[in-house]
């Protein structure tokens, strides 16, 4: 019997973790074989990170310093056309997107003096997801799955699978 009660508290967490953002982008992301470079890490390279804003940058470094042990350096858009336009030492290009999607949420108002009456506001939301070009091939290869929140869970994960492929191809 007692066992009866316990089940329910080892049940929850495990619904939560299997429902979760973090659950669905692991799994989303190591499912697709398209968002990693085939050859990747085939070649010693260095990927060039865009710089954004410095704050941003930093969280980007944080991931790749705990989990990439490839090389890698932050460049500006000039860079990439000028100081590190060879394409050979220089293949892959990390950059993200920021996708905004507006749309109007229509309701009833339950109760108040306007109770009953329609109500339309217009809403809008974020989501960044990240790619990487090849710049040999002229291919992205994103990872597919964007999130306002979540962005730092993406980028950890596809950053893993990349050491993950570099490594495999590396020798």
């Amino acid at each position: 019997m007692k066992i009866l009660k316990t089940l329910p508290l080892f049940a929850i967490p495990v619904l939560f973790m299997f429902s979760s953002c973090g659950f669905i982008i692991k799994s989303y992301i190591r499912k697709d074989t398209d968002n990693v470079p085939s050859d990747f890490g085939k070649g010693k390279t260095t990927i060039l990170i865009v710089n954004h804003k410095k704050n941003y940058n930093k969280k980007v470094d944080k991931i790749f310093r705990s989990n990439y042990t490839g090389e890698y350096i932050f460049v500006t858009r000039d860079e990439l056309n000028n100081k590190y336009k060879d394409t050979i030492n220089y293949r892959y290009v990390l950059d993200d997107n920021i996708s905004i999607t507006r749309s109007t949420t229509t309701s009833i108002i339950p109760v108040g003096p306007r109770a009953g009456q329609v109500s339309s506001e217009p809403t809008a939301s974020a989501g960044r997801s990240f790619l990487i070009h090849d710049r040999k091939t002229n291919k992205n290869h994103g990872t597919g799955i964007s999130s306002g929140t979540s962005w730092k869970k993406i980028l950890k994960t596809w950053v893993k699978k990349l050491e993950s492929e570099r490594k495999k191809n590396e020798g």
